[in-house]
């Protein structure tokens, strides 16, 4: 028995319109695809046993296993591929799409690396005989030498940790949560993380969390 064309039509046109991600994740989960192969997919065709998937690289067919026994299986069976994609893959069945800023000792440690970064930028402009030198000899615990010493001696530590807190998101948090690297907000991530720490990673979490309570509120 095949899909009769009103049902598979249904089919295909909701899955196009509204789960275009879960297809590109099907073409890398189960065909061996690359992100970039996989995108923009569109089935084209779909039977009780297989989907006709176009996408970026071209046309690509996708097994339903176990196959459908009617048109009402669908729904069922395609959301245990989507889940078992997602598995295969290491991602969260939460997609996070917004970026929020910095709030409470969030926004200390941004400033804080901020003014750092002003620091080390300005470094060679500190010396002997200038406004700037002047200034910090007054003003700076052990004076303008003391403060040119302390600014060259966290620089590669204050980057290495930072360097280390923005990957580590990268890697842990956006990927597994649908923020595709290179995105505008997956720079906005990265980028506020660098600068901010740690607290940009607790941030990100607690956005996961509130879109996870609001799924799970949408179910009762």
């Amino acid at each position: 028995m095949a899909l009769n064309e009103p049902h598979k039509s249904r089919i295909i046109g909701h899955m196009n319109a509204d789960h275009a991600k879960e297809l590109e994740e099907y073409l890398r989960a189960f065909n061996g695809l690359s992100a970039s192969a996989a995108r923009g997919a569109q089935i084209a065709d779909m039977s009780l046993d297989a989907m006709t998937i176009k996408s970026a690289s071209g046309t690509h067919t996708v097994a339903i296993t176990p196959p459908l026994g009617s048109a009402a299986d669908a729904r069922v069976r395609l959301v245990d591929m989507s889940q078992r994609a997602k598995q295969k893959l290491g991602l969260s069945d939460i997609t996070v799409s917004a970026f929020t800023r910095p709030r409470g000792v969030g926004v200390f440690s941004f400033l804080g690396v901020a003014l750092f970064v002003v620091s080390a930028a300005t470094y060679s402009l500190v010396r002997p005989g200038t406004g700037a030198w002047q200034v910090l000899d007054e003003v700076f615990p052990y004076g303008a030498a003391g403060y040119k010493w302390l600014v060259k001696a966290l620089v590669v530590p204050v980057i290495a940790i930072h360097v280390t807190e923005a990957w580590w998101l990268a890697r842990t948090r956006l990927r597994p949560h649908g923020v595709e690297p290179g995105t505008g907000l997956w720079w906005l991530w990265v980028a506020c993380t660098f600068m901010e720490g740690w607290p940009g990673v607790v941030r990100f979490d607690g956005l996961v969390e509130a879109e996870r309570k609001k799924k799970e509120g949408a179910k009762h």
